[in-house]
């Protein structure tokens, strides 16, 4: 019943034309059966009124409160009692107007069910659209992001620097030039190939993490002190691709990376629930993190919001000398 298209003014003018037409059509039907106009009324108004509280009453509580966190057995219990409330009100204030008691029920039934059914088809179908809209609002979200990733982290200077680099450790025999090309490779396999769906390892993203902290390592000519922790990570515990990604870049393209530090720390407690924490010294005649990097964040709050709705609550704290990033996400 939600719709982004129409202000909600026009939302709800719209509810409102749709039952004075529902009930003008009553009013129409009933005044051929019965010629009181009292009684016509009566009946108009009750149906109206049950009518509309079944199908909002189903709409926006019981379906999103209940079926949608899964609460299925909650959900049947409290369909059947408000059909049946329902019906019981349609009866005591139409009262008993057939002889058979049974055809009477059954007849002040019929609006009820029909529109906890019409309601329910309608919710479904509004959360399927929704669902296809934030699939493909994801995928955009995601390829922006890798593709942010490549110009920005992969980009010709970043590879030209970093290669360069490579050459140098070759050219002294250096004995960690075979393992920094690795880690190149492997930051670009799990960036390109490891994207198969929304989610990947979380071991493997660690994996990644390391390898892009190690490259910016080769970078830098400064030897900031940086320190990643990390526990409780299982091979079940899966996470959305690069969702680290916007925080890592921000703490070493916009932090003190002469003399400051750079601590990266993420755990997962045994309810499964995620805390990644990193903070990063800055310098004052920068801008904030969060101006430099805004569109970076933006969309990662966006992809938070799309992958982990309700199930996460991300945290920025910029002070005078740091900045702090602490996320928490729910795996489960």
């Amino acid at each position: 019943m939600k719709n982004n298209l129409v202000s909600r003014p026009v939302f709800y003018a719209l509810h409102v034309l749709f039952w004075l037409c529902y009930g003008a059509i009553l009013f129409a039907s009933l005044s051929n059966w019965t010629r009181s106009p009292n009684d016509v009324w009566k009946a108009v108004i009750s149906d109206v009124l049950t009518s509309s509280s079944i199908a909002y009453i189903n709409y926006y509580l019981l379906l999103p409160r209940l079926y949608k966190k899964e609460r299925y057995s909650a959900y049947i219990l409290a369909s059947i009692a408000l059909v049946v409330i329902i019906v019981l009100l349609r009866v005591y204030f139409l009262g008993m107007t057939h002889m058979s008691v049974t055809y009477t029920y059954f007849i002040r039934s019929v609006p009820a069910i029909g529109f906890y059914l019409i309601t329910t088809v309608i919710w479904f179908f509004a959360n399927l659209i929704k669902a296809q809209r934030n699939a493909i609002e994801l995928r955009n979200s995601q390829l922006a992001s890798e593709l942010k990733f490549l110009k920005l982290q992969l980009s010709p200077h970043f590879l030209f620097n970093t290669l360069n680099n490579i050459y140098s450790m070759a050219y002294f025999s250096d004995s960690n030039t075979a393992p920094a090309i690795m880690k190149l490779s492997e930051m670009m396999r799990h960036m390109l190939y490891e994207d198969q769906g929304r989610f990947v390892s979380l071991s493997k993203e660690i994996s990644f993490m390391e390898n892009f902290i190690e490259l910016w390592r080769l970078k830098l000519d400064e030897k900031p002190k940086i320190f990643f922790n990390h526990r409780g990570v299982k091979d079940r515990h899966q996470i959305a691709h690069l969702i680290f990604l916007v925080f890592l870049e921000n703490a070493f393209k916009h932090g003190n990376t002469i003399d400051g530090t750079i601590e990266i720390n993420l755990n997962i407690n045994a309810s499964d629930q995620l805390f990644f924490y990193i903070r990063n010294d800055v310098i004052d005649a920068r801008k904030t993190a969060e101006e430099e990097s805004g569109v970076g964040l933006t969309n990662v709050k966006k992809r938070l919001n799309l992958i982990y709705p309700g199930k996460h609550e991300l945290v920025l704290e910029q002070e005078a000398t740091s900045f702090e990033v602490k996320l928490t996400i729910d795996l489960k």
